[in-house]
């Protein structure tokens, strides 16, 4: 090693230790980015219950989903729903605090979270979902959409494969 070093020329070895470099600083910077881009944790609860009963929920059975800003970038939510199985009529059930025009957009800071409520009996009734087939999105103002699983799960969960 140290006779190849002897028989390189000074150009030879800056242009060696530029590549080295480079090739380190590159990797860095992707690193950086990959730590330092918008991601947001969704997480699903069910079968929660506001205490004491006095609230508009009453004895309802609620059904929570979180967003949690997990990065170090703010966050802009606009909406968040619930994924239907395809033999529904609708694609998604939207929140109707993500709808309302006080609570439609809000900025999460880093470490901040947003809970996202829905009444899990008229789910049950009306569009006869099950707590094992929960699938949760949120999306940001830029249109990217954060999911509560990744892809293979949702396809499970919600019948598309058996």
């Amino acid at each position: 090693m140290i006779d190849l070093i002897k028989k390189m020329s000074l150009t030879e070895i800056l242009a060696f230790w530029g590549a080295i470099l480079s090739t380190i600083l590159g990797v860095l910077k992707i690193l950086e980015y990959r730590r330092d881009r918008p991601n947001i944790k969704v997480t699903v609860k069910g079968n929660m219950k506001v205490f004491p009963q006095i609230t508009p929920y009453g004895n309802a059975n609620l059904l929570v989903i979180t967003a949690a800003n997990i990065s170090r970038r703010n966050v802009t939510l606009t909406t968040a729903a619930l994924l239907m199985p395809r033999s529904s009529k609708t694609k998604y059930l939207l929140c109707s605090d993500s709808v309302s025009k006080a609570w439609s957009s809000m900025e999460l800071k880093e470490g901040q979270a947003r809970d996202y409520i829905m009444d899990e009996d008229v789910l049950k009734k009306e569009h006869n979902l099950t707590a094992d087939k929960y699938v949760a999105c949120v999306s940001d103002a830029t249109g990217k959409y954060y999911w509560s699983c990744n892809w293979l799960k949702r396809l499970i969960k919600l019948g598309r494969i058996k």
